[in-house]
This record gives C-alpha cells, sequence and structure tokens, in this order.
C-alpha cells in the first residue's frame, strides 16, 4: 500500500515539475509565456522555469528574446508594497504574541494578527505580470 502511495506521489511531482501550462508556442521558433503572481520575483522564476520545461521536452535550452515584468495591480506600487510588509509584519508578530504572551499580549497578538489578514486581503493576487518571449536552443 505505502509502495504505491509513494509511486503515485512521484508521479505528481514529477509531472508537475515538468509544468508549463502559460507557454503558447509560436510562429517562427519564438515563444511566449505569461504569467501573473504576487511578487515580481515569483512570477518571474515561474515564467523563466515554464520556458525551460517547455523547451526540455525538445531536449533543447530555452534563450530568451525578451523579458518584461510590470506591477499590473489597481493600487500604485508603492502603497502595495507598503501594505504587503506591514501585513506581513503585523501577521508574524501577532501570531507570535498570541502564542507566546500571557492573556493580554494574546488579545493584543489575535488583533495584530487580524490586522494583517486584512491587509493581505486588500491587495491584488496578481499584482505583476511577467511576459518573456524565448527561443528553444
Amino acid at each position: 500500500m505505502y509502495k504505491n502511495i509513494l509511486v503515485l506521489l512521484v508521479l505528481v511531482l514529477a509531472s508537475a515539475c515538468a509544468s508549463y501550462t502559460h507557454v503558447r508556442p509560436g510562429t517562427e521558433g519564438i515563444h511566449r509565456v505569461v504569467i501573473r503572481g504576487e511578487e515580481k520575483e515569483s512570477v518571474e522564476s515561474a515564467a523563466i522555469g515554464e520556458a525551460n520545461n517547455y523547451c526540455q521536452e525538445f531536449d533543447k535550452m530555452a534563450a530568451f528574446v525578451s523579458e518584461d515584468t510590470k506591477y499590473t495591480g489597481s493600487i500604485d506600487e508603492s502603497t502595495h508594497k507598503t501594505i504587503k510588509k506591514v501585513s506581513t509584519a503585523a501577521s508574524v508578530g501577532g501570531g507570535m504574541m498570541g502564542a507566546l504572551g500571557g492573556k493580554k499580549e494574546s488579545n493584543v497578538g489575535s488583533g495584530l494578527f487580524g490586522l494583517g489578514v486584512v491587509g493581505n486581503s486588500v491587495l491584488d493576487g496578481d499584482a505583476y505580470t511577467a511576459d518573456m518571449r524565448f527561443k528553444c536552443q
């Protein structure tokens, strides 16, 4: 039974690693991948990963022709970053106070944690868009 579960887990992980659902094959060998997400670095990394996975299907490597990552959120980028930092700090600090403090600290911690959650919920989930074009060489 455990062997079957292990085999299934390996297959699921292997198929997840070879994902390139956002890649759009193009004419003349120039392909495009567009990914939206919460953080700039994560969308860029995901786009590069999908391009590399796509090219690996042909035993080739991705060579990028153009890379463009833009902030596409509904509030200005500076405000977005500030809310994200404050919300993360409130969530982490509030969680620690709630877990490690006494009754008063626990109440304050719960409030801070709640504010952090609310702050993160206000933010756009897909604030950044990475748009990359590449060839498989």
